[in-house]
């Protein structure tokens, strides 16, 4: 496994600040898994809004119904 850096939004859009994690990442993995890692392991105060794996964009979907990117 290698590890990535990810830069995670905390608070709300006045006082809110960046904070970076670091997260083992593997073959296959999609953010929500990283983020997921981190709830667990850094940061089990960390609330995100997920419909990751359930096709809504084209990294979840089959590569042959992928078109575009729904995810932000």
């Amino acid at each position: 496994m290698s590890k990535a850096t990810f830069s995670i939004r905390r608070g709300d859009a006045e006082t809110g600040k960046s904070v970076d994690y670091t997260a083992e990442v593997s073959e296959g993995m999609v953010v929500l898994d990283a983020v997921h890692q981190i709830q667990a392991t850094q940061a089990n105060d960390l609330a995100c809004r997920w419909n990751c794996k359930a096709g809504k964009c084209a990294r979840a979907r089959p590569r042959s119904t992928a078109s575009r990117s729904s995810c932000v």
